[in-house]
């Protein structure tokens, strides 16, 4: 076990402001522009409060004093867990500690035959803290994608009768009804609706006190077609998108290419040096659309299982 931290539990909004400050860039990067690693927006409110189906277990690792050195999520319904760690705790007996906590929750509170966690490929010591603790690569999940700021950015017309602009942070309600329709793969549920409708405003002060945009597709009555939030990661001059959708109607329009490049622009006007983002490997779409503004893959984020042990 580790000494210097133990783990308590996340207690929600009273919790969330030290969770959002353990996540940003001046904490986390130690010179590796990789800390996101899908954990920036997607750790610091989605796996706080809820998933769409499965309420996950957060666990803040807290030194003597109580400052946050460590956190870990575990959700026990779709078998996924993950961990991040300061810099300063990144050593073998932290990362080993932190795989035993997930791997005994799964033996002692699910029948799971396996779970899952990811790392990205060029993150060789964590692949091999991982294999070392019984886990085998699967298949890859994500890729990491990067544009240069310093290259052109070329305008992109917006289709007849809708605007590119920001969205007003003060009503977000349209902006959650586009989300969660980009994301629920046809209709969505009302109780996915009322998620997302509960949701948006923590996605939206994310990276608090830095202002960050919600660029958006919108319409004459204000409805929101598209839309691209970029972050900036003020230590490394890195623009993060996340996340970026489009309304199922409303895609292959190019709406999707208008907003990512309004929101390079504004990467570029707060000083951001390159842009990243992140997609799942199977969505050719959203790759073909970054490829055309510039992005490349430059790391794939790989899956990695462990079967329950025999019993």
């Amino acid at each position: 076990m580790i000494d210097t931290l133990r783990p308590t539990a996340f207690e929600g909004e009273s919790d969330i402001e030290e969770l959002h400050s353990f996540f940003q860039s001046d904490v986390q990067s130690a010179g590796d522009t990789l800390w996101t690693f899908g954990t920036s927006l997607k750790s610091a409110y989605v796996n706080s409060f809820e998933f769409m189906h499965h309420a996950p277990i957060v666990t803040l690792w807290r030194e003597p004093e109580g400052d946050v050195g460590a956190v870990s999520r575990i959700s026990l319904g779709t078998g996924e867990w993950f961990h991040l760690a300061r810099p300063e705790y990144r050593r073998p007996e932290v990362a080993a500690t932190l795989i035993a906590y997930a791997d005994a929750a799964f033996e002692l509170l699910t029948d799971r035959v396996d779970w899952q966690t990811v790392r990205y490929e060029s993150k060789t010591t964590e692949i091999t803290e991982l294999e070392q603790a019984g886990y085998a690569r699967n298949d890859i999940a994500e890729v990491y994608m990067t544009r240069a700021l310093d290259d052109p950015i070329a305008e992109v017309p917006c289709p007849a009768g809708l605007r590119i602009g920001l969205l007003d942070p003060t009503d977000p309600q349209e902006r959650a009804l586009a989300q969660v329709d980009a994301f629920s793969n046809g209709a969505p549920s009302p109780a996915q609706i009322a998620w997302m409708s509960r949701s948006i405003v923590h996605q939206l002060s994310y990276g608090r006190p830095h202002h960050h945009p919600s660029v958006i597709a919108f319409d004459q009555d204000g409805r929101v077609e598209a839309f691209a939030d970029p972050f900036f990661d003020r230590t490394n001059r890195i623009g993060e998108f996340e996340p970026v959708g489009t309304r199922t109607p409303s895609q292959r329009r190019g709406l999707g290419k208008a907003v990512i490049t309004r929101g390079l622009q504004e990467m570029r006007d707060n000083s951001m040096t390159q842009a990243v983002v992140r997609t799942g490997i199977e969505n050719a779409a959203a790759i073909a659309t970054y490829e055309s503004v510039g992005f490349e893959t430059t790391d794939l984020l790989i899956r990695f299982r462990k079967p329950r042990a025999t019993r």
